[in-house]
């Protein structure tokens, strides 16, 4: 298959004919790991990449079989999703051959080993393991304990399967294109749709939960949550939230308490801390950590940095300058 007819096509970093070469750029790209070589047919290694906001694109074509251990991912989720070849998946205990209509869900906390047949290319999407969990967070008011795992056969002739496919085409057409969905603000949009879509569509071990909202909370704490939402800056209090859900204050804490695993004000925070960084993640020139935090009703700042880094595991001015690094 001709590069230019491949996907993502416009966006090849990489190509060449030395297997030590390809080995090490994926070394790089991915995580560090063993690749031993199983046949002659001769290297043409490709590696197409493109990023939306925080989710990259990838289309690898290496060439002769190979096995591949990288143990476990650690810090991010692939989904890949079979253009030419045969990928045999040990993830866990689960087999899987990735071909035809069946990709593969692959996620952070299992062992994985993969055997490419020749001449195999693979698109691949690589999904932070933050940005799914903090997408659960935002949903539940908690981390998902245990953590999140897909199960790793994706039947792509399902149909929610198929639409699922259909937008990462999309994505990947606007992103070859440079479509207005592939640039600020729309580009973390759609990946929020492709994350929140992946989530409804595979199953996977908090399914049940997520597809009936979180919980069937009743309708004082989703009252109680819309109203958060709509006005994260004002100065809230356990008797104003209760108010506008229609109930006491000792009904709204027993409510959060049953149905969120969390008091208000805790849920609250939340809130702010995911919107703030919604912003930083699609910050514009100009844009700084205070005025986001500001923006959310996050108005100490030493706290609001503490807070953020205990629920993202990075400080809030190293999410601003990765964005505006990016935008660059």
């Amino acid at each position: 298959m001709a590069t230019a007819a491949l996907p993502l096509a416009e966006h090849c970093q990489f190509k060449s004919a030395s297997f030590e070469a390809m080995h090490h750029r994926l070394n790089t790209l991915l995580k560090p790991h063993r690749l031993r070589r199983l046949s002659r047919t001769p290297v043409s290694g490709i590696i197409c990449r493109a990023t939306l906001h925080r989710i990259s694109i990838n289309l690898m074509r290496i060439g002769p079989a190979v096995d591949v251990w990288p143990g476990t991912l650690e810090h991010f989720y692939l989904v890949q999703i079979p253009i030419h070849g045969a990928v045999e998946i040990s993830h866990g205990e689960d087999r899987v051959r990735c071909a035809g209509a069946v990709a593969a869900v692959i996620s952070p906390a299992e062992r994985l080993r993969a055997r490419w047949s020749d001449n195999c290319t693979q698109l691949i999407v690589q999904i932070p393991r933050e940005t799914i969990e903090s997408r659960l967070f935002a949903q539940f008011g908690r981390n998902p304990q245990p953590p999140l795992k897909f199960r790793t056969a994706f039947d792509l002739d399902a149909a929610a399967a198929r639409e699922w496919r259909q937008l990462l085409d999309f994505a990947v057409r606007t992103v070859d294109e440079g479509g207005v969905f592939s640039r600020d603000p729309l580009h973390a949009e759609l990946e929020d749709l492709l994350v929140s879509s992946l989530l409804l569509t595979q199953p996977h071990n908090y399914a049940d939960t997520w597809r009936s909202g979180g919980d069937a909370a009743p309708y004082y704490v989703l009252r109680a949550e819309r109203h958060m939402r709509e006005r994260l800056a004002l100065p809230h209090t356990i008797a104003s939230l209760a108010d506008a859900a229609g109930v006491s204050e000792r009904a709204l804490h027993d409510g959060f308490r049953r149905f969120r695993s969390t008091t208000p004000m805790r849920r609250l925070g939340v809130l702010r801390l995911t919107a703030a960084r919604r912003q930083l993640q699609c910050a514009e020139p100009g844009l700084t950590v205070s005025r986001a935090a500001a923006e959310a009703g996050c108005f100490q700042l030493g706290r609001f940095a503490q807070a953020y880094r205990t629920m993202f595991g990075e400080l809030p001015s190293v999410t601003l300058r990765v964005a505006l690094r990016r935008r660059a």
